[in-house]
Parts: structure tokens; sequence; C-alpha cells
């Protein structure tokens, strides 16, 4: 599995830094507890693709991929995959 650090440090700093929270559950739906929304899920998809070199597509934006820290590592680890 792919190490979520990363993207978690982002989430805290850059997406969500009111939460106020330090860490985040891997199974957490950071949907439903609003850490991120729609503008979120943009600036995220923007740092993956620039950190780890992938492309995401229009319809591969949909909740299952990002709904989680789990979620978007193993997604991450698919596109990284398919290079």
């Amino acid at each position: 599995m792919l190490n979520v650090t990363n993207i978690e440090r982002f989430l805290l700093n850059e997406v969500a830094p009111d939460l106020g929270k330090h860490a985040l559950d891997p199974d957490e739906d950071l949907l439903e507890q609003r850490v991120i929304d729609s503008l979120g899920i943009l600036r995220l998809v923007s740092f993956l693709e620039q950190s780890h070199g992938i492309r995401v597509m229009d319809e591969e934006i949909i909740p299952e991929n990002f709904q989680s820290l789990n979620s978007i590592g193993r997604f991450v680890e698919q596109k990284t995959a398919g290079k």
C-alpha cells in the first residue's frame, strides 16, 4: 500500500487547515467529515498529479476514489502501476 503521509499532510495543511486536526484516520470518510469538498478534491487532484507524476481523468474524479486516505492511496497506486 502506498504511504499516504504526504497526502495526509497536504490535506491537513493546505486543504483543511481550519479543522485543527493533526492526523486523519486512514478509513475516515473525508467527504462526510467535510475534510474535503469539491474545490478540495480539485486541489488534491492537482497535488497528486504533480507529486506522483500521474494524470487523473475527469471520469476518475468520483467519491469512491477520494473518500478516505486508504481509497486515495489505492487509486494512486493503481495509476502509478499503469504508467
